[in-house]
């Protein structure tokens, strides 16, 4: 049974990958712009409180799926719908952050802040807003949906360890994007510099899109030959 569920399992770490540039590329990008909301000035943790939010009502929209297709007699392909979904997501996420990072670069070299990266960019954080929900989506989707899977397709024996299992492939997506992140510094080290501001981000988040998508459609097509 393990060695079957491997080429499903593989294709989950890129989930890993997309949730770990939120924890590090999203909060660094958000600590060097403007946090005022009219008059009031905003603590860099309503980004996260926000992504929470959207986590934990994305994480119900699972469950609700799962609820129906049980009473449909289809409750073994809830897991596979909603890993589909939490890659859709994944892609939505890094397109979403390439164009704001591209409006956020804009800005930088309109204002000379390039050579200043201590300086605060007069662009607000909330334009980061809607890529912190779509990662809260993918997060609240895949983390519930991989477990699912393990779950549904693991052996009774090991069922106290699916979610350290879960965890691991998360896991192992942040150590991949380590990785990438070394790899994309050498192949192309004008991307990634000292400074966000010197940096081209946007091309690293486009590059990860790309990526997503052809991770999707691996999974697309091992999901077709798997039996659920």
């Amino acid at each position: 049974i393990g060695i079957r569920i491997i080429p499903m399992w593989l294709t989950f770490i890129a989930c890993g990958i997309i949730t770990s540039i939120g924890n590090t590329f999203f909060l660094e990008q958000a600590n060097h712009m403007n946090r005022k909301l009219g008059r009031l000035n905003l603590p860099l943790p309503i980004l996260l409180m926000f992504y929470d939010f959207s986590k934990s009502q994305f994480a119900k929209l699972y469950f609700t799926l799962t609820k129906y297709l049980r009473e449909a007699g289809l409750k073994h392909y809830a897991p596979p719908i909603g890993i589909a979904a939490s890659m859709a997501f994944t892609i939505l996420t890094c397109i979403t952050a390439a164009s704001v990072e591209t409006r956020r670069l804009s800005v930088i070299r309109k204002h000379g802040l390039l050579d200043k990266p201590d300086e605060k960019i007069p662009m607000s954080m909330f334009r980061l807003l809607p890529q912190f929900l779509l990662l809260g989506a993918l997060d609240g989707v895949a983390e519930n949906g991989i477990m699912s899977f393990f779950k549904d397709h693991g052996p009774p024996s090991m069922r106290d360890y699916f979610v350290l299992f879960t965890r691991g492939v998360i896991g192992l997506g942040m150590m991949g994007n380590v990785v990438f992140v070394f790899v994309v510094g050498k192949v192309k080290p004008s991307w990634l510099k000292d400074t966000l501001n010197m940096s081209r981000l946007d091309k690293y988040y486009w590059t990860l899109a790309v990526l997503s998508a052809v991770n999707l459609v691996m999974y697309v097509l091992v999901a077709t030959w798997f039996s659920f």
